[in-house]
């Protein structure tokens, strides 16, 4: 059974939660678009998972700089702005970025499909009361730890797996405690020294549920399949007791 499968009688939770990952980041450079505001690229989304097997058509995702800390009620209300009024594909989700020793808030933004709409987001965001941050920052290919917060529509499938319900190729699974992400990082590698599961992305995450956090592992990879999910899912278990 792949990953990617539904069907009509899969019962989906939702549940506010948190993804905590690694990836490049680059400040958008077009001169045609003569940004005075810094909005991070991803250089190699899913990276632990393309930059082993590099593919042409990778997500896109853009993080947006925000000028303080704003609720999430504000910045809901900002993006449903944007998506009724801009695109209505576009998926966002407040956090932070740890770059280059500095903390940043940013909201990260999926769908926004062409460049020429950065300008029209942005004076939404201000309409919205929503500043983001001005000045050019020169960040090119840099590691940056991304903390997101956002409603996770899942799929479980099995004790302790869930399906993604919206994104192909990504799926989660419990762990039974909480792992820091330097000791994520570490186990993480030694999972992928068993070579027939050297090919993912992984992310720790989180999901609040009757009042209580439950710790998951995030998985990304295409043609993922239950079996794998489950044979990836074992092999984090040997670690994290």
């Amino acid at each position: 059974m792949e990953a990617t499968e539904r069907k009509a009688t899969d019962l989906t939770i939702e549940r506010f939660g948190w993804i905590t990952k690694e990836e490049p980041l680059s400040c958008i450079t077009d001169v045609n678009l003569n940004l005075n505001i810094c909005i991070l690229e991803a250089v190699s989304p899913f990276f632990g998972y393309y930059d082993d097997q590099p593919k042409t058509s990778k997500p896109q995702y853009l993080y947006w700089f925000l000028e303080r800390h704003y609720t999430m009620e504000h910045l809901i209300r900002a993006l449903e702005y944007i998506r009724l009024n801009c695109n209505k594909n576009i998926d966002g989700a407040s956090g932070q970025i740890y770059i280059l020793n500095e903390n940043y808030p940013v909201i990260r933004m999926l769908n926004l499909v062409q460049y020429n709409q950065i300008t029209t987001v942005q004076a939404m965001f201000e309409k919205m009361g929503v500043n983001l941050k001005k000045g050019n920052r020169k960040i090119q290919n840099q590691m940056g730890l991304i903390q997101l917060n956002k409603f996770l529509h899942l799929i479980p499938v099995e004790e302790g797996l869930y399906l993604d319900e919206g994104i192909s190729h990504r799926a989660f699974f419990k762990i039974p405690r909480y792992v820091s992400w330097e000791e994520f990082k570490k186990i993480t590698t030694e999972v992928k020294y068993d070579t027939s599961l050297i090919f993912f992305d992984a992310a720790r995450a989180a999901f609040m549920e009757e009042g209580e956090i439950v710790e998951l592992v995030r998985i990304y990879r295409e043609n993922l399949t239950i079996e794998k999910l489950k044979a990836i899912k074992e092999r984090y278990l040997k670690f994290i007791q």
